[in-house]
């Protein structure tokens, strides 16, 4: 993509561990374009989440990151911590899976959220605080001016998370990334959460990377859909294509797996044999030992991401025997 707002190149994390230094994102390159809502799907572990820390300088200490995150001609992976903390609630802000650990405990909502402004824009403490309840209300927080002046333990679950999506695009960024935002909320809230993203979303322009481990969240909120094992990418492609025709067995061992409202024939939930890949460096397909139409040089020779089209590529050596 040559109008990308985000292009990562080979991005490796490793982090350090008493047993020696594991991989947990292993060579990921992906492209974004302004606008566009991403989703990265995949089972816990396969370095989801550590995608997003890495972009947002936020891994863990025995944690390091290599390659490119070349966003808005940057790459946040070399900028210094003062520049990097200038891109972050600005023009880069991120939803955590969990907002009451995320959400400051002792401050009031409203002073959490007009702080961002303060910082980062450079308005006054009234403007600010204004602009928060303005936003609040834009999330529908009933009685947005009194719930401001309260403290996040006196918020329910489904109303904290709307509070960290207000406090994400306070600042109107040019990317949201979401770390898993609806996994801890009831079934009707996820829906209302997730569709209040999608029109912000829509509104302001604002790019989105989803990262969920819930491929319906993804049919309901993606334009293309990344999917990751074991630290690689195994498939991308647009979600229209993802779902009627996808390519590498693990995305169909994911499809198989999800449950569809059809009738009652419908054949028993499929499975996918093993247990997840979690780290580790592998010199061939990650997904070999749970892969049930595995070729014999699959297990040494690593799958190159091979484009099948001008939006869907796949890591599979399947599709080059084809």
């Amino acid at each position: 993509m040559t109008d990308s707002l985000l292009s990562i190149r080979d991005l490796t994390v490793r982090f350090r561990l008493p047993q020696g230094e594991t991989t947990a994102v292993d060579r990921v390159s992906l492209d974004l374009a302004p606008g566009e809502v991403m989703g990265i799907v995949g089972e816990s572990g396969s370095g989801k989440s550590q995608i997003l820390y890495a972009m947002m300088g936020l891994l863990a200490a025995n944690g390091r990151a290599e390659g490119q995150v070349l966003f808005q001609g940057q790459d946040l992976l070399t900028l210094p911590p003062r520049d990097l903390d200038r891109v972050r609630g600005d023009a880069l802000s991120m939803i955590f899976q969990d907002p009451m650990t995320s959400l400051n405990p002792y401050m009031r909502v409203g002073d959490q959220l007009a702080e961002g402004l303060i910082v980062h824009k450079g308005l006054s403490k009234a403007q600010a605080g204004a602009e928060a309840v303005r936003m609040l209300d834009r999330v529908r927080i009933p009685d947005a001016a009194a719930r401001a002046r309260r403290y996040p333990h006196e918020f329910s679950g489904g109303m904290r998370q709307r509070v960290m999506i207000a406090m994400a695009l306070l600042a109107k960024p040019k990317l949201l990334l979401a770390d898993e935002p609806t996994t801890a909320l009831d079934v009707t809230i996820q829906a209302q959460v997730l569709d209040l993203m999608a029109e912000l979303g829509r509104e302001t322009g604002t790019a989105i990377i989803l990262v969920t481990h819930d491929l319906g969240v993804v049919a309901r909120l993606c334009d293309r859909v990344v999917v990751l094992y074991g630290g690689r990418v195994m498939e991308e492609a647009r979600a229209e294509t993802l779902y009627d025709a996808p390519v590498h067995p693990y995305t169909r061992g994911l499809l198989a797996a999800m449950p569809r409202l059809e009738t009652a024939l419908t054949p028993r939930l499929g499975t996918i044999p093993g247990t997840p890949r979690s780290g580790g460096t592998v010199s061939g397909c990650p997904f070999v030992d749970r892969c049930e139409v595995r070729l014999p040089h699959c297990a040494t020779e690593r799958p190159a991401l091979r484009d099948l089209s001008p939006f869907h590529r796949a890591a599979c050596h399947l599709t080059g025997a084809q």
